[in-house]
């Protein structure tokens, strides 16, 4: 009940005395359809007058860590998409991030038909209203808060008369539930974000696919063709991969077969329709 009660507060006091808000979301999913395992992230959804970002909150928790000691990376600490939209424009900008060394930057027009319905309820204390649309390959349901004039939610979710507070698809493969407000710092800066945006890659989604089925065929081709990372490798240092795992030079050979089962698995994204359908191999 407390935890309830002090979201509500958090969520008026931004609304109040702040253009600067930050919401997190608490994300449920499943990467592989075939699989009943369910990951569970945190994703931050940052509002100014500027425009949003959504990202993962692993990159804030660097932005912190940055701040206090000028080093980038933590344990923990992974690359994932993330996207942003200004205010000026009609586009998100999309970030992708495959597996290899760069970001993949992607234009995109958004555009979601809502049916609003009669149908509420309350979530955290707060009265939602539901909505439906189809988006992605996917039939999604969301509650969205008419008392806090936001017409933004997590990911690409906008359009509805209120911040939404929880969204999923009818599948229950994808679950996004508001857990947490925040007041940005007026100081704020986010260094890992802006590094990766100034040194993105402009492309389409045709390309980036295409980019998607050469790195199944050779998921370490960006350590060996030649760069920083592969004339470390000849010298004895090792590769350690998002997993964990910690690779020599020649045992990425035989790792191949199991970063393209990796990359296989991760085929429920949540824009179904760009899921990429790879060959069976080896």
């Amino acid at each position: 009940m407390k935890k309830t009660i002090a979201l509500l507060l958090l969520l008026y006091a931004c609304l109040l005395y702040s253009q600067n808000n930050r919401f997190v979301y608490e994300i449920h999913y499943k990467r592989d359809s075939t699989s009943h395992e369910i990951t569970k992230e945190n994703y931050n959804l940052d509002i100014t007058p500027e425009g949003i970002t959504y990202y993962n909150r692993l990159y804030y928790i660097n932005d912190s860590l940055y701040a206090k000691t000028k080093a980038f990376g933590f344990e923990k600490f992974r690359l994932t998409s993330f996207l942003s939209k200004n205010t000026k424009n009609t586009f998100y900008e999309n970030y992708e991030y495959i597996g290899d060394v760069n970001f993949y930057k992607i234009e995109e027009s958004v555009h979601l038909n809502w049916k609003t319905t009669d149908s509420t309820k309350m979530i955290n204390e707060l009265k939602v209203q539901k909505a439906e649309a189809n988006f992605g390959g996917r039939k999604w349901i969301a509650w969205f808060a008419g008392e806090i004039p936001l017409l933004y939610g997590p990911y690409k979710f906008n359009g509805l008369p209120g911040l939404i507070i929880q969204i999923y698809d009818t599948k229950k493969e994808y679950l996004f539930t508001l857990i947490k407000s925040e007041k940005i710092p007026q100081n704020y800066q986010s260094y890992t974000l802006q590094n990766y945006k100034t040194n993105a890659i402009k492309t389409n989604y045709k390309k980036l696919n295409t980019l998607k089925s050469e790195l199944y065929e050779s998921p370490f081709k960006y350590v060996l063709n030649g760069s920083a990372m592969s004339l470390a490798l000849e010298r004895g240092k090792k590769l350690q991969l998002d997993d964990g795992t910690i690779l020599s030079k020649e045992q990425l050979k035989p790792a191949e077969k199991n970063e393209r089962l990796k990359l296989k698995s991760f085929n429920n994204p949540i824009e179904l329709d760009k899921a990429v359908i790879y060959p069976n191999k080896d």
